[in-house]
């Protein structure tokens, strides 16, 4: 509970390319150094940033694996 009212899905006045990606809204944060750093900033901001493929998948064991593929290429190219 405590989760999800942190977190809001974005829902555009009108229709939008944007409407059905599943995007979270970004919280502006008053504090640069930890404001930006809060789960409630953080966590929008990364779900928003995953490929499309990351976000679809139902599984949390698929989902960490593919995760963890999507960091590396990241990481290392």
């Amino acid at each position: 509970d405590y989760i999800v009212e942190l977190i809001h899905p974005y829902i555009p006045g009108r229709t939008l390319r944007s409407s059905d990606q599943g995007l979270l809204i970004i919280p502006h944060s008053r504090l640069k150094t930890k404001g930006d750093r809060a789960f409630e900033v953080t966590a929008p901001a990364l779900w928003n940033s995953l490929p499309p493929k990351l976000e679809i998948i139902v599984l949390v064991d698929s989902f960490k694996k593919q995760f963890k593929t999507h960091l590396f290429k990241l990481g290392f190219g």
